[in-house]
Protein backbone atom coordinates (compact mmCIF):
# COMPACT_ATOMS: atom_id res chain seq x y z
CA UNK A 1 0.00 0.00 0.00
CA UNK A 2 1.58 3.10 -1.16
CA UNK A 3 1.56 6.54 0.71
CA UNK A 4 -0.70 8.36 -1.97
CA UNK A 5 -3.68 5.55 -1.25
CA UNK A 6 -2.96 5.61 2.65
CA UNK A 7 -3.41 10.15 2.35
CA UNK A 8 -6.52 9.10 -0.01
CA UNK A 9 -8.15 6.44 2.47
CA UNK A 10 -7.73 8.98 5.37
CA UNK A 11 -8.99 11.67 3.63
CA UNK A 12 -12.03 9.53 2.63
CA UNK A 13 -12.70 8.50 6.26
CA UNK A 14 -11.71 11.98 7.40
CA UNK A 15 -14.28 13.74 5.44
CA UNK A 16 -16.65 11.50 5.61
CA UNK A 17 -16.57 11.71 9.46
CA UNK A 18 -16.51 15.49 9.46
CA UNK A 19 -19.63 15.83 6.89
CA UNK A 20 -21.65 13.62 9.43
CA UNK A 21 -20.81 15.45 12.61
CA UNK A 22 -20.79 19.23 11.18
CA UNK A 23 -24.10 18.57 9.24
CA UNK A 24 -25.47 17.29 12.78
CA UNK A 25 -23.92 20.22 14.78
CA UNK A 26 -25.36 22.87 12.05
CA UNK A 27 -28.82 21.37 11.66
CA UNK A 28 -29.63 21.48 15.51
CA UNK A 29 -29.37 25.23 15.74
CA UNK A 30 -30.84 25.68 11.69
CA UNK A 31 -33.30 23.07 11.44
CA UNK A 32 -34.12 23.68 7.62
CA UNK A 33 -32.31 20.60 5.89
CA UNK A 34 -34.29 21.76 2.40
CA UNK A 35 -31.74 24.87 2.56
CA UNK A 36 -28.65 23.21 4.58
CA UNK A 37 -28.33 20.31 1.63
CA UNK A 38 -28.62 23.23 -1.20
CA UNK A 39 -25.99 25.51 0.57
CA UNK A 40 -23.80 22.29 1.15
CA UNK A 41 -24.24 21.69 -2.64
CA UNK A 42 -23.02 25.03 -3.61
CA UNK A 43 -20.24 24.56 -1.13
CA UNK A 44 -19.00 21.48 -3.64
CA UNK A 45 -19.77 23.68 -6.76
CA UNK A 46 -17.20 26.53 -4.93
CA UNK A 47 -14.68 23.76 -4.93
CA UNK A 48 -15.09 22.32 -8.19
CA UNK A 49 -15.39 25.25 -10.56
CA UNK A 50 -11.87 26.79 -9.31
CA UNK A 51 -10.39 23.70 -10.17
CA UNK A 52 -11.70 23.39 -13.57
CA UNK A 53 -10.31 26.61 -14.60
CA UNK A 54 -6.96 26.37 -12.83
CA UNK A 55 -6.17 22.36 -14.04
CA UNK A 56 -8.04 23.10 -17.20
CA UNK A 57 -10.17 19.50 -17.03
CA UNK A 58 -13.69 20.89 -17.67
CA UNK A 59 -16.00 18.36 -19.42
CA UNK A 60 -16.77 19.25 -23.24
CA UNK A 61 -20.49 19.68 -22.99
CA UNK A 62 -23.90 21.13 -24.35
CA UNK A 63 -26.89 22.31 -22.66
CA UNK A 64 -29.36 19.39 -24.31
CA UNK A 65 -26.21 16.75 -23.26
CA UNK A 66 -26.43 18.01 -20.03
CA UNK A 67 -29.81 18.07 -19.61
CA UNK A 68 -30.87 14.72 -21.01
CA UNK A 69 -27.82 12.92 -19.45
CA UNK A 70 -27.44 14.49 -16.44
CA UNK A 71 -31.35 16.28 -15.91
CA UNK A 72 -33.04 12.77 -14.15
CA UNK A 73 -29.90 11.54 -12.44
CA UNK A 74 -29.60 15.26 -11.05
CA UNK A 75 -33.03 15.42 -9.52
CA UNK A 76 -32.62 11.89 -8.11
CA UNK A 77 -29.17 13.11 -6.40
CA UNK A 78 -30.48 16.07 -4.69
CA UNK A 79 -33.36 14.17 -2.93
CA UNK A 80 -31.50 11.60 -2.13
CA UNK A 81 -28.57 14.02 -0.45
CA UNK A 82 -31.78 16.31 1.00
CA UNK A 83 -33.16 12.73 2.38
CA UNK A 84 -29.88 12.11 4.68
CA UNK A 85 -29.66 15.37 5.71
CA UNK A 86 -33.08 15.16 6.58
CA UNK A 87 -32.38 11.66 8.54
CA UNK A 88 -29.30 13.16 10.39
CA UNK A 89 -31.07 16.29 11.30
CA UNK A 90 -34.08 14.45 12.64
CA UNK A 91 -32.43 11.38 14.91
CA UNK A 92 -29.05 9.66 15.44
CA UNK A 93 -26.31 10.25 13.28
CA UNK A 94 -25.04 6.80 14.20
CA UNK A 95 -28.54 4.95 13.05
CA UNK A 96 -28.69 6.79 10.30
CA UNK A 97 -25.44 5.53 9.06
CA UNK A 98 -26.14 1.54 10.48
CA UNK A 99 -29.64 1.69 7.99
CA UNK A 100 -27.31 2.85 5.23
CA UNK A 101 -25.40 -0.41 5.45
CA UNK A 102 -28.67 -1.55 3.70
CA UNK A 103 -27.28 -0.22 0.79
CA UNK A 104 -26.27 -2.98 -1.01
CA UNK A 105 -29.95 -4.90 -0.59
CA UNK A 106 -31.60 -1.08 -1.98
CA UNK A 107 -29.26 -1.70 -4.72
CA UNK A 108 -29.89 -5.34 -5.45
CA UNK A 109 -33.36 -5.16 -5.79
CA UNK A 110 -33.13 -2.04 -8.07
CA UNK A 111 -30.98 -4.02 -10.27
CA UNK A 112 -33.21 -6.62 -10.27
CA UNK A 113 -36.47 -4.21 -11.38
CA UNK A 114 -34.49 -1.88 -13.55
CA UNK A 115 -31.82 -4.60 -15.54
CA UNK A 116 -33.56 -7.99 -14.85
CA UNK A 117 -30.21 -8.98 -13.25
CA UNK A 118 -30.53 -12.13 -10.88
CA UNK A 119 -27.59 -11.60 -8.39
CA UNK A 120 -26.33 -15.32 -7.69
CA UNK A 121 -26.74 -16.79 -3.92
CA UNK A 122 -23.66 -15.83 -2.56
CA UNK A 123 -24.49 -12.18 -3.31
CA UNK A 124 -27.90 -13.26 -2.42
CA UNK A 125 -27.14 -14.68 1.52
CA UNK A 126 -24.59 -12.29 2.13
CA UNK A 127 -27.32 -9.27 2.50
CA UNK A 128 -29.02 -11.71 5.31
CA UNK A 129 -26.53 -10.53 7.98
CA UNK A 130 -27.02 -7.21 6.75
CA UNK A 131 -30.97 -7.15 6.85
CA UNK A 132 -30.53 -8.85 10.35
CA UNK A 133 -27.80 -6.34 11.73
CA UNK A 134 -29.76 -3.38 11.03
CA UNK A 135 -33.00 -5.43 12.40
CA UNK A 136 -31.10 -5.61 15.30
CA UNK A 137 -30.02 -2.47 15.87
CA UNK A 138 -33.15 -0.75 15.45
CA UNK A 139 -35.05 -2.46 17.97
CA UNK A 140 -35.75 -1.16 21.33
CA UNK A 141 -38.48 -2.43 23.29
CA UNK A 142 -41.70 -0.86 23.25
CA UNK A 143 -40.72 0.62 19.65
CA UNK A 144 -38.88 -0.04 16.77
CA UNK A 145 -36.18 2.50 15.91
CA UNK A 146 -36.50 1.47 12.66
CA UNK A 147 -40.28 3.00 11.88
CA UNK A 148 -38.80 6.57 12.49
CA UNK A 149 -38.91 9.64 10.68
CA UNK A 150 -34.99 9.71 10.29
CA UNK A 151 -34.43 5.57 9.38
CA UNK A 152 -37.18 6.20 6.91
CA UNK A 153 -35.47 9.10 5.29
CA UNK A 154 -32.08 7.21 5.33
CA UNK A 155 -33.77 4.19 3.63
CA UNK A 156 -35.46 6.32 1.27
CA UNK A 157 -31.63 7.95 0.36
CA UNK A 158 -30.44 4.78 -0.34
CA UNK A 159 -32.97 3.79 -2.50
CA UNK A 160 -32.76 7.34 -4.19
CA UNK A 161 -28.89 7.23 -4.54
CA UNK A 162 -29.10 3.25 -5.78
CA UNK A 163 -31.53 4.76 -9.16
CA UNK A 164 -29.15 7.10 -9.52
CA UNK A 165 -26.28 4.98 -9.74
CA UNK A 166 -28.22 2.45 -11.83
CA UNK A 167 -27.76 6.00 -14.74
CA UNK A 168 -24.74 6.96 -13.69
CA UNK A 169 -22.85 3.34 -15.17
CA UNK A 170 -24.49 4.10 -18.27
CA UNK A 171 -22.37 6.81 -18.94
CA UNK A 172 -18.95 5.71 -17.57
CA UNK A 173 -17.96 4.46 -20.91
CA UNK A 174 -14.44 4.51 -22.42
CA UNK A 175 -16.53 7.22 -25.10
CA UNK A 176 -17.65 9.44 -22.64
CA UNK A 177 -13.89 10.07 -21.46
CA UNK A 178 -12.49 10.14 -24.67
CA UNK A 179 -15.34 12.55 -26.12
CA UNK A 180 -16.36 14.60 -23.14
CA UNK A 181 -13.49 14.23 -20.33
CA UNK A 182 -16.35 12.44 -18.45
CA UNK A 183 -14.31 10.06 -15.82
CA UNK A 184 -15.68 9.16 -12.81
CA UNK A 185 -14.57 12.66 -11.09
CA UNK A 186 -15.88 14.37 -13.48
CA UNK A 187 -18.72 12.71 -13.63
CA UNK A 188 -19.41 13.40 -9.79
CA UNK A 189 -18.40 17.07 -10.12
CA UNK A 190 -20.73 17.22 -13.01
CA UNK A 191 -24.01 15.80 -11.26
CA UNK A 192 -23.08 17.99 -7.95
CA UNK A 193 -23.20 21.45 -10.26
CA UNK A 194 -26.56 19.98 -11.35
CA UNK A 195 -27.90 18.68 -8.36
CA UNK A 196 -27.22 22.24 -7.23
CA UNK A 197 -29.49 24.30 -10.09
CA UNK A 198 -32.19 21.07 -9.32
CA UNK A 199 -32.38 21.61 -5.54
CA UNK A 200 -32.01 25.62 -5.79
CA UNK A 201 -35.98 26.45 -5.98
CA UNK A 202 -37.54 24.09 -4.15
CA UNK A 203 -34.91 24.92 -0.82
CA UNK A 204 -35.47 28.43 -1.31
CA UNK A 205 -39.61 28.10 -1.67
CA UNK A 206 -40.25 25.34 0.90
CA UNK A 207 -37.89 27.28 3.53
CA UNK A 208 -36.16 30.12 1.82
CA UNK A 209 -37.95 32.51 3.57
CA UNK A 210 -38.17 31.20 7.21
CA UNK A 211 -34.47 30.14 7.42
CA UNK A 212 -33.83 33.74 6.23
CA UNK A 213 -35.88 35.19 9.20
CA UNK A 214 -34.14 32.46 11.87
CA UNK A 215 -30.55 33.34 10.39
CA UNK A 216 -31.40 36.99 11.09
CA UNK A 217 -32.41 36.23 15.02
CA UNK A 218 -29.24 33.74 15.51
CA UNK A 219 -26.69 35.23 17.55
CA UNK A 220 -24.41 32.45 16.37
CA UNK A 221 -24.97 32.54 12.72
CA UNK A 222 -21.17 32.77 11.47
CA UNK A 223 -20.36 29.74 12.64
CA UNK A 224 -23.61 27.86 11.57
CA UNK A 225 -22.88 29.04 7.99
CA UNK A 226 -19.38 28.02 8.44
CA UNK A 227 -20.14 24.54 9.31
CA UNK A 228 -22.83 24.20 6.51
CA UNK A 229 -20.12 24.86 3.84
CA UNK A 230 -17.34 23.08 5.69
CA UNK A 231 -19.78 19.72 5.54
CA UNK A 232 -20.79 20.65 2.19
CA UNK A 233 -17.07 20.59 0.73
CA UNK A 234 -15.93 17.41 3.16
CA UNK A 235 -19.50 15.84 1.64
CA UNK A 236 -17.45 16.60 -2.10
CA UNK A 237 -13.68 15.81 -1.10
CA UNK A 238 -15.50 12.24 0.71
CA UNK A 239 -16.79 11.30 -2.73
CA UNK A 240 -14.16 12.65 -4.73
CA UNK A 241 -11.61 10.25 -2.52
CA UNK A 242 -13.82 6.98 -3.22
CA UNK A 243 -13.71 7.51 -6.66
CA UNK A 244 -10.01 7.64 -6.99
CA UNK A 245 -9.61 5.07 -3.91
CA UNK A 246 -11.51 2.52 -6.52
CA UNK A 247 -9.38 3.86 -9.55
CA UNK A 248 -6.11 3.30 -8.16
CA UNK A 249 -6.91 -0.31 -6.30
CA UNK A 250 -10.01 -1.96 -7.74
CA UNK A 251 -12.97 -3.33 -5.81
CA UNK A 252 -12.00 -5.73 -3.53
CA UNK A 253 -10.29 -2.85 -1.76
CA UNK A 254 -13.10 -0.78 -2.21
CA UNK A 255 -15.59 -3.72 -0.55
CA UNK A 256 -12.78 -3.33 2.73
CA UNK A 257 -12.33 0.18 2.46
CA UNK A 258 -16.25 0.71 2.46
CA UNK A 259 -16.96 -1.30 5.24
CA UNK A 260 -14.70 -0.06 7.44
CA UNK A 261 -15.61 3.79 6.44
CA UNK A 262 -18.93 3.11 8.45
CA UNK A 263 -16.89 2.14 11.35
CA UNK A 264 -14.76 5.29 11.45
CA UNK A 265 -18.38 7.56 10.89
CA UNK A 266 -20.16 5.51 13.44
CA UNK A 267 -16.71 6.30 15.60
CA UNK A 268 -17.10 10.29 15.13
CA UNK A 269 -20.70 10.23 16.28
CA UNK A 270 -19.86 8.23 19.36
CA UNK A 271 -17.06 10.29 20.40
CA UNK A 272 -18.06 13.82 18.85
CA UNK A 273 -21.20 14.01 18.84
CA UNK A 274 -21.74 11.68 22.67
CA UNK A 275 -24.53 9.72 21.15
CA UNK A 276 -25.13 6.80 23.26
CA UNK A 277 -24.18 3.44 21.98
CA UNK A 278 -25.53 0.09 23.50
CA UNK A 279 -23.94 -3.56 23.32
CA UNK A 280 -27.04 -4.28 21.36
CA UNK A 281 -26.73 -1.53 18.67
CA UNK A 282 -22.76 -2.07 18.52
CA UNK A 283 -23.24 -6.02 18.18
CA UNK A 284 -26.20 -5.26 15.42
CA UNK A 285 -23.72 -2.75 13.64
CA UNK A 286 -21.00 -5.40 13.04
CA UNK A 287 -23.05 -8.04 11.59
CA UNK A 288 -24.50 -5.34 9.51
CA UNK A 289 -20.89 -4.35 8.29
CA UNK A 290 -20.02 -7.66 8.05
CA UNK A 291 -22.64 -8.55 5.48
CA UNK A 292 -21.68 -5.72 3.61
CA UNK A 293 -17.96 -6.65 3.27
CA UNK A 294 -19.23 -10.26 2.02
CA UNK A 295 -21.60 -8.14 -0.53
CA UNK A 296 -18.66 -6.31 -1.40
CA UNK A 297 -16.51 -9.16 -2.15
CA UNK A 298 -19.22 -12.00 -3.61
CA UNK A 299 -20.10 -8.99 -6.31
CA UNK A 300 -15.71 -8.88 -6.63
CA UNK A 301 -15.89 -12.16 -7.48
CA UNK A 302 -18.31 -12.56 -9.98
CA UNK A 303 -16.73 -9.75 -12.00
CA UNK A 304 -13.58 -11.14 -12.08
CA UNK A 305 -15.71 -14.70 -13.02
CA UNK A 306 -17.65 -12.99 -16.38
CA UNK A 307 -14.10 -10.77 -17.02
CA UNK A 308 -12.02 -14.85 -17.71
CA UNK A 309 -14.58 -16.02 -19.68
CA UNK A 310 -15.20 -12.84 -21.84
CA UNK A 311 -11.05 -13.13 -22.01
CA UNK A 312 -11.53 -16.96 -22.82
CA UNK A 313 -14.08 -16.29 -25.58
CA UNK A 314 -12.32 -13.62 -27.76
CA UNK A 315 -9.08 -15.93 -27.27
CA UNK A 316 -11.03 -19.03 -28.29
CA UNK A 317 -12.62 -16.86 -31.45
CA UNK A 318 -9.37 -15.51 -32.51
CA UNK A 319 -7.93 -19.15 -32.56
CA UNK A 320 -10.68 -19.92 -34.50
CA UNK A 321 -10.36 -17.10 -37.39
CA UNK A 322 -6.25 -18.10 -37.32
CA UNK A 323 -8.03 -21.79 -38.65
CA UNK A 324 -9.99 -20.45 -40.75
CA UNK A 325 -7.34 -18.30 -42.66
CA UNK A 326 -4.98 -21.28 -42.37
Amino acid sequence: MNLWLVCLLFGWYASNSVFAVLNKEALKAFAFPWVVSWLQLVAGVMVIVPRWIVTRSMPKLDIVFVTKKFGPMAILHATGHMLQVAAAGSGSVFMANVVKATEPIIGTLVAVVATGTTPKLSTTLSLIPIALGVGIAGYKPGAIELFSFSSLASFLSCFVFALAKVLAKNLMTPQMKRERRLDAANNYALLTCCSTIVLTLPALLLQGIPALATAKKLTQNSSILRNIFISGAAYFYSNNCSFQVLDLTGPVTQAVANAAKRVFVLGAAVIFLGEPITTQKLFGSALALIGVLLYGLSKTNTREKKSSNTEAKEMSNGNSSSIKRN
